[in-house]
């Protein structure tokens, strides 16, 4: 795989990522409303934990896949930016006949 095709599939797995997680804080409120804890207000997480344990498992899980969507999508779109830096620096050295250490 040359590495503009991998720059290239890094930054469409960002792409989809970064989509993710937009669908997952547009739904959110929807999802932690009817299914999570929703706002829990005064009531601590361990009286949530034991009225309704389940809602808890949801808002826990949803809270993680959008915060790895978040991560994710950064580092993919960081690691194609290094990638296409690396590509051009590499380009720039061999036309001026440099050769890097």
């Amino acid at each position: 795989m040359s590495a503009r095709a991998l720059a290239r599939a890094t930054l469409r797995f960002s792409i989809i990522f970064a989509i993710a997680a937009v669908v997952l804080a547009v739904l959110g409120p929807f999802v932690l409303s009817n299914f999570g804890v929703g706002d829990l207000g005064v009531m601590p997480l361990l009286a949530a934990w034991e009225t309704a344990p389940s809602a808890v498992i949801v808002s826990l899980i949803f809270v993680i896949l959008l915060a790895l969507c978040l991560m994710l999508a950064a580092m993919l779109a960081v690691a194609s930016l290094v990638i296409r830096s690396a590509m051009a620096h590499e380009m720039t050295s061999s036309a001026s006949g440099v050769v890097s250490r």
